[in-house]
């Protein structure tokens, strides 16, 4: 009889240690159907698909993660191929410590994926749902102005499709043409506002529900893909999630995004330090002091990017013994081969610095967590003089200050 109890207890001991195990975890149990995908990938909202992921193989149609999770975030699942694509269909997934049960099908019809298990999940699919019944009210309008040809303005399109065989001049007129509010017809610009104020309706519940995580999510999802935000109104909403959730990761993110989304004419600019291609330290503010500067964040896997770089070489040329400087950063994966080789054939001027995996966030603290990159413009006193500015404007803005 004392036996049978001791194995009673030490039955009901085990028993409490696996079902303490199974709780401390997240384990996801994945199915995919109609697409042959050797894996797929987690990825962060505010992290580039360059930089490192979670790397899920799919074996006979399953996939399956086990982890702790510390502080239960979001992540986007994509197929396997957007490592390479940098880019694609993805799903929206919050992990916590529970099981999660996912359908994956083709990218085509991504729309399709189910994710069940867990509290947030359930939270986001309500809030997603919703969104999404109201974009699709707004389909059919924007087809149909697509094709009558009434929604960007023909002097954009007709721009655009220099992208093939001239990218310096697709470049150029493109840019100005944002500049210069002509993206968008009349007709186009209202219906983006349609769009916009559906888009404003997520965060609106997030200030009504600052204890979520979820709102954590679509306060850092607003400011990553909103170019213009109300700084204000978003760092308010910033303090009560940052002090309901005072140990979550998201806090230095959104914080340096809301503070990169500050960033424009008559601001200052955002000291960092990163490497240059010897692994040697170099702080932004040493190499600019006194000077007009152009802060150049690039990457050699974004086209646009380097049509600018390459459209500021002869400015450069030109200024650099008048108090000009150009500072490189390029954002690479894993290392700098790629970007050393480039260079070795491009020859650019002036200093380059790296920011590899985005290991030192300059991405992050500018406010473009998932571009390529961006330029900067920034005067001798440290003040932006422009944002994304064209060849041209910066020889114009140059011809000002130094000549």
């Amino acid at each position: 009889m004392k036996f049978s109890n001791q194995l009673v207890l030490l039955f009901t001991a085990l028993l409490l240690i696996n079902c303490s195990k199974k709780e401390d975890v997240c384990h996801i149990n994945g199915t995919v159907v109609d697409t042959d995908t050797e894996s797929v990938i987690l990825v962060r909202p505010y992290e580039d698909l360059t930089e490192p992921a979670i790397d899920i193989p799919v074996i006979d149609g399953k996939f399956e993660y086990i982890a702790h999770i510390e502080n239960p975030e979001s992540y986007q699942l994509f197929l396997g191929k957007a490592k390479e694509t940098r880019g694609g269909q993805f799903t929206l997934i919050f992990l916590e410590n529970t099981d999660i049960n996912i359908t994956v099908h083709s990218e085509e019809n991504f729309d399709k994926n189910t994710v069940e298990g867990g509290q947030l999940n359930k939270e986001y699919k309500t809030i997603n749902d919703a969104y999404n019944t109201k974009l699709k009210s707004l389909n059919q309008e924007e087809t149909k102005l697509k094709e009558e040809g009434n929604y960007r303005t023909k002097a954009f399109l007709d721009a655009d499709k220099l992208m093939s065989t001239d990218k310096n001049t697709w470049l150029k007129k493109t840019d100005s043409l944002r500049r210069l509010n002509q993206v968008y017809t009349t007709k186009g610009k209202a219906f983006n506002e349609k769009v916009s104020k559906i888009i404003k309706s997520r965060i609106k519940w997030a200030e009504n529900n600052p204890s979520s995580i979820v709102s954590y999510y679509l306060l850092l999802e607003n400011v990553i893909n909103q170019d213009i935000i109300d700084v204000n109104k978003t760092y308010k909403l910033y303090e009560k999630l940052s002090n309901n959730f005072p140990n979550h990761p998201y806090n230095e993110v959104a914080l340096n995004l809301i503070k990169g989304k500050s960033i424009k004419a008559g601001k200052k600019f955002i000291d960092f330090t990163a490497p240059d291609l010897n692994g040697n330290p170099i702080t932004l503010s040493t190499q600019i002091k006194g000077k007009v500067a152009l802060l150049d964040l690039w990457a050699t896997w974004c086209a646009p990017c380097i049509a600018k770089s390459k459209s500021m070489v002869p400015v450069y040329n030109d200024f650099k013994d008048k108090g000009f400087t150009v500072i490189g950063v390029a954002r690479e994966k894993d290392n700098t081969e790629k970007l050393t080789k480039f260079l070795e054939k491009e020859k650019w001027p002036w200093l380059q610095l790296t920011d590899v995996d985005g290991e030192n966030k300059i991405w992050q603290k500018y406010g473009i967590p998932s571009a390529g990159g961006e330029v900067f413009l920034i005067d001798k006193t440290g003040t932006v003089l422009a944002v994304n500015p064209t060849a041209e404007e910066v020889r114009q803005h140059l011809e000002k200050i130094l000549n």
